[in-house]
């Protein structure tokens, strides 16, 4: 499965995730390649989501979740390492989750605050760069150029998740985790976002949970099929969708469960 051609961001082995008894993730190994796009796919309660959150030890936070297995991004750092500060991590690997969530300040504000308190600028016109690259980046400058200091939650949803992403790029990281970006979103703003990642892939590895089929054929570059915290079938996108090896993973392309 592994190519020797590419280069991987982000390496995981034999993961197993448990809350209390219950096993939600059963050996799973994945690797993302660099600078590109990943797909999470999977019927709901498949296990999607929680390996997701592993990535960035968001489980952690969990008390009965017990997460065992490899972590290691860029071939040296090992994500679950004692010496490695949690804010350290979510430096690297930054989230943009299902709802837009905003924080109830400024435009300016939601967009600086991560390099502030990461202390990634040590002026405020670097700052300033920052944010307005940022919201560049996001495809959102333009649009609220004008009106940085209004508050954020009068933004329109979509443009709320277009903010949520340029926060998380503010502090430079290498990984984006995206759990489903677009699925509270209109079409309009879902095509926005497609796009956007479609062009962060250039300086990002972008790894998306969706249960949308047709906007993981449209965005990813590898996509992995999950099944009741089982990894069926992982590969290149276009061969998942048109010819893939597992009778299960036709099933669920072709609508026959999830």
């Amino acid at each position: 499965m592994v190519d020797n051609n590419i280069d991987f961001a982000l390496k995981t082995n034999n993961v197993y995730v448990h809350y209390g008894n219950k096993m939600a993730i059963n050996n799973v190994s994945l690797d993302f390649p660099k600078n590109e796009v990943t797909s999470l796919i999977g019927p709901s309660g498949c296990g999607k989501s929680t390996f997701l959150r592993c990535l960035n030890r968001m489980n952690d936070v969990i008390d009965n979740c017990k997460v065992e297995g490899s972590f290691i991004m860029n071939d040296t750092i090992d994500i679950y390492s004692n010496d490695l500060p949690i804010e350290s991590l979510r430096e690297k690997i930054g989230m943009v989750f299902q709802k837009p969530n905003p924080f109830p300040k400024s435009i300016y504000e939601n967009v600086a605050y991560g390099p502030k308190i990461h202390g990634i600028t040590s002026s405020k016109s670097e700052l300033d760069d920052v944010v307005k690259e940022s919201l560049n980046r996001a495809g959102l400058y333009e649009e609220v150029k004008d009106r940085l200091d209004d508050v954020a939650t009068g933004l329109s949803g979509g443009q709320q998740q277009r903010l949520c992403i340029a926060r998380a790029i503010s502090i430079k990281p290498e990984i984006i985790l995206m759990d489903e970006p677009c699925s509270a979103l209109d079409p309009i703003a879902t095509a926005k976002i497609e796009q956007l990642i479609n062009e962060l892939k250039q300086n990002y590895t972008i790894i998306i949970v969706t249960h949308s089929m047709a906007q993981a054929s449209r965005v990813s570059y590898k996509t992995a099929f999950f099944h009741l915290g089982n990894l069926v079938e992982y590969g290149d996108t276009s061969k998942i969708f048109t010819k893939p090896d597992n009778q299960k993973t036709n099933d669920y392309i072709t609508g026959r469960f999830g």
